[in-house]
């Protein structure tokens, strides 16, 4: 019975492969690993299809790895990243957002300086009341 399942999966594979490759759509392959060992360590990773993706961790906590798949767009996105107990997790991906360009110099220079010359009188009377409070908070405590 066993042996029957086999052939006729064996039969099956061969008649879908046949016919994907009649129809002009190219065979997919996929491949996949993993290894491990006794002291912690290990290696896995995958491809096949829009995707694909590789960890590996050594004796030492440091885990590196990435992965790569086709996203929405058409477009291939790639990430790869480090792990370890004292830098924590870091990423270099092809997908990350950009955040805006600095501020050039010369435009803060631009800006008047009785912007950064006094407080609004409501802001200055807030202050006041806040470092008054706190003061009192302080003295409280080193009185106890």
């Amino acid at each position: 019975m066993h042996r029957l399942l086999v052939v006729l999966s064996v039969a099956v594979a061969a008649a879908q492969a046949q016919y994907l490759l009649s129809a002009g759509i190219p065979a997919v392959s996929s491949s996949q690993y993993h290894a491990q060992d006794e002291l912690g360590q290990f290696s896995y990773g995958y491809s096949g299809g829009p995707s694909a993706k590789h960890e590996v961790k050594t004796f030492d906590g440091v885990t590196r790895g990435g992965y790569s798949y086709v996203d929405a767009n058409g477009l291939v996105q790639s990430v790869s990243y480090v792990a370890d107990p004292i830098n924590g997790f870091r990423v270099a991906a092809t997908n990350l957002p950009v955040g805006p360009a600095p501020v050039a110099a010369p435009l803060l220079a631009a800006v008047p300086q009785h912007v950064y010359q006094a407080d609004a009188p409501d802001v200055a009377i807030a202050k006041a009341a806040h470092f008054a409070a706190h003061a009192q908070a302080k003295a409280r405590l080193l009185a106890a």
